[in-house]
């Protein structure tokens, strides 16, 4: 029991930092390029026909209706903390090395969420591009990944 709690605090924390993450890289100048490049059938491909985006002001944040399925897009302005995301990742669940995305890449998926969460981390320069997927069923996440890969494609040049 008390790891449970445990888990779901370590959990919480984690979804928090990511939020935290996402606001100050939305709310930065650099990551409107980035945010404005996902288009409603990038949203849609990923989580579900009535995608759209929500009223955070950064713009990188989209909602299927009712709110459950998410997709988070963040730009961070430094690559300071990529391996530090990495040996979290590595620590909290699955992680996979992603060739071919135009940057140095690894996929996640975090064990606390039993699949309903992915993200794709991609460091190229000095900057970090975030796509993050959530509230899927267990092990629906990952069957988005090749989707998630396309998005990181496409929003690599924005970097």
């Amino acid at each position: 029991m008390i790891f449970e709690i445990q888990a779901k605090e370590k959990s919480s924390m984690i979804k928090i930092l990511s939020l935290a993450l996402l606001t100050v890289a939305g709310l930065s100048a650099q990551a409107v390029p980035v945010c404005s490049a996902v288009s409603e059938d990038d949203a849609r491909a990923l989580i579900g026909a009535s995608a759209k985006r929500t009223k955070d002001p950064s713009g990188c944040q989209w909602a299927e209706a009712g709110g459950k399925k998410q997709l988070n897009v963040a730009r961070v302005g430094t690559a300071a903390p990529f391996e530090s995301f990495r040996t979290h990742s590595v620590e909290e669940g699955k992680t996979q090395t992603e060739n071919g995305l135009g940057g140095i890449a690894f996929s996640s998926i975090p064990s606390a969420h039993h699949g309903s969460r992915a993200a794709i981390y991609l460091v190229k320069g000095s900057a970090i591009l975030v796509v993050d997927i959530d509230g899927f069923a267990p092990g629906g996440a990952e069957q988005q990944l090749p989707q998630v890969r396309e998005l990181v494609r496409k929003l690599v040049a924005r970097l």
